[in-house]
């Protein structure tokens, strides 16, 4: 569907970065736990949601408290 709307955009000879939205509409949908990848049109946003992905997959390895912040990070004095 990202592919889609990126291609909608180039038809309508829209500027990304004049665009404040759009809006598709979808039918047919499954439920979101069988969707392999969420999509997004934001960059910034697409890769905060890998990070995430990311630092879920360590806490679930080795615990909730094995990353974080690194302002939270405690310092040797």
């Amino acid at each position: 569907m990202r592919i889609l709307a990126y291609q909608l955009m180039d038809a309508a000879g829209l500027q990304r970065g004049r665009l404040t939205g759009i809006t598709l509409r979808g039918e047919d949908l499954i439920d979101a736990d069988q969707v392999a990848e969420q999509i997004s049109l934001d960059i910034g946003r697409e890769a905060r949601l890998v990070a995430e992905q990311a630092v879920d997959r360590v806490r679930d390895k080795f615990g909730p408290y094995i990353i974080g912040p690194a302002a939270a990070f405690p310092r040797a004095s």
